[in-house]
């Protein structure tokens, strides 16, 4: 008697990666052997749709206008760090220190909220307090003025840079909102949901 081929197929359960083997007439020897391919077929569907997910789950994710904001004050403020850390002092010979530590105190609460909006943003959207993505973040921002550092030398840097420090210190907001709206040109690390990003949320006044 000619005995049917196994086939796998979907089976008729609530999960839709879950493999059904059909022996057919086969003998339990012949079943045995088919059923870790089976099964391997049902481990790679569900690795598939877990991966399909998540990378749908990172498409979702964008930056409203207030968090585009956030990321760019936050942003400005690592710049002053880094040149303050660099540079030491103006071309003048005032201290950057000084003027940072200044610069902080005027705007911190802008600065507060701007760390509250992206935590609550990394927290919808990543699980946990957000907190570690926060940190994560204030690292690759000042890591990106370091790599311009890197990059050009200390002394060419600090050449082009240094006086930024006192000059933003000593701004008035105009001045500090004029230096946020440059920085919306710059590509932010999750991608505006839709239009062009605004400083409104973190314009100083």
């Amino acid at each position: 008697m000619m005995r049917s081929p196994i086939r796998c197929h979907s089976g008729a359960s609530r999960n839709p990666v879950r493999r059904v083997c059909d022996a057919g007439d086969m003998g339990s020897r012949a079943l045995a052997s088919w059923i870790p391919a089976c099964a391997g077929m049902a481990v790679l569907v569900a690795v598939f749709f877990l991966m399909a997910g998540k990378e749908t789950l990172a498409a979702d994710r964008c930056y409203m206008p207030e968090q585009t904001a956030a990321e760019q004050l936050l942003r400005l403020h690592s710049e002053l760090m880094v040149i303050t850390v660099t540079c030491r002092q103006s071309s003048q010979g005032q201290d950057l220190v000084r003027a940072y530590t200044g610069f902080t105190n005027a705007h911190i609460g802008l600065l507060k909220n701007a760390e509250a909006t992206l935590t609550s943003y990394y927290s919808q959207n990543y699980g946990g307090d957000g907190i570690s993505r926060l940190d994560k973040l204030r690292t690759q921002l000042g890591n990106e003025f370091g790599q311009q550092v890197a990059a050009q030398s200390a002394p060419v840097f600090c050449a082009q840079r240094r006086d930024k420090v006192i000059a933003l210190t000593n701004s008035p907001p105009s001045a500090i909102n004029q230096e946020l709206m440059r920085l919306a040109a710059v590509r932010t690390y999750e991608p505006a949901c839709a239009g062009p990003p605004t400083i409104r949320s973190a314009q100083v006044r």
